[in-house]
């Protein structure tokens, strides 16, 4: 089996960040920051959001950013000492499933796309409770993969290249849709999901913000698929683009909860 990296670099990060920025700023508005909050950005990136909720904690508050990557984390550092921000917004290598912030520390806590990356999700979203304080807002927004539709010729092909991103580059692809069920098990109150459908019309977008690429790629290297059926697959693609007909579409779901007092 082909070794997938998880290439995610900052110029993917900033076009997803622009598609998402509505249901980027519904979880700031599920979080209900206040002035002087703490709050935490778990899988931070390169501090797109850490920034933001940096303005809605000013003056009096702060930010911790934390992620594995650690060249997220210096870029991410670079953005705020620009911004000259570095007073609010922190940032800090972590481990997401063994968090080093004691108990109820802060006033709501997010995450976005980190659940797909994770094989012990449960207990990072038990770090999350842990850490966060009675009464305090949790958000945690991921792509239901499953969801994904491309309008093709070639639907086995796409049957094919779903499946192996979902069981085989992604540690854990089914995150979106189970996020429901880890907040009731963790006991969240008043726990709400919203699902954001998204498409676009444009192939090279795809290509960029699914690592559509590498799937397939590496799907061929694995031997799910032929050259044959993928060349067959790339043209299909490329003619719908060539004749303004390329459609794809997948679902983010937000899941929010406050822990109880």
């Amino acid at each position: 089996m082909t070794e997938f990296k998880g290439p995610v670099d900052f110029d993917y990060l900033r076009k997803a960040g622009e598609i998402f920025a509505p249901i980027k700023q519904l979880s700031y508005k599920k979080m209900q920051i206040k002035q002087g909050d703490i709050v935490l950005d778990l899988g931070c990136g390169p501090g797109i959001d850490a920034i933001e909720l940096g303005r809605l904690v000013s003056p009096d508050g702060f930010v911790i950013g934390v992620d594995y990557d650690e060249v997220m984390l210096r870029k991410a550092l670079e953005q705020v000492e620009i911004l000259k921000m570095d007073r609010i917004v922190h940032f800090q290598h972590e481990n997401a499933s063994a968090l080093t912030f004691p108990d109820n520390y802060f006033n709501s806590c997010r995450s976005e796309r980190l659940f797909m990356h994770l094989n012990n999700p449960e207990q990072v979203l038990g770090e999350i409770y842990r850490v966060t304080k009675p009464g305090g807002n949790v958000v945690i927004i991921d792509t239901d993969w499953a969801s994904l539709s491309i309008d093709c010729q070639s639907v086995k092909t796409e049957q094919l290249l779903s499946n192996y991103r979902l069981e085989n580059l992604l540690t854990n692809g089914y995150s979106g849709r189970s996020l429901y069920r880890m907040f009731n098990n963790v006991h969240f109150n008043d726990i709400q999901v919203d699902v954001f459908p998204l498409y676009t019309n444009d192939l090279e977008l795809f290509y960029a913000l699914s690592l559509q690429e590498t799937v397939e790629n590496n799907a061929l290297t694995d031997n799910i698929i032929t050259q044959r059926e993928l060349d067959q697959w790339r043209m299909e693609l490329k003619q719908a683009a060539l004749n303004n007909s390329f459609y794809c579409s997948i679902n983010m779901i937000m899941v929010s909860g406050i822990k109880p007092y």
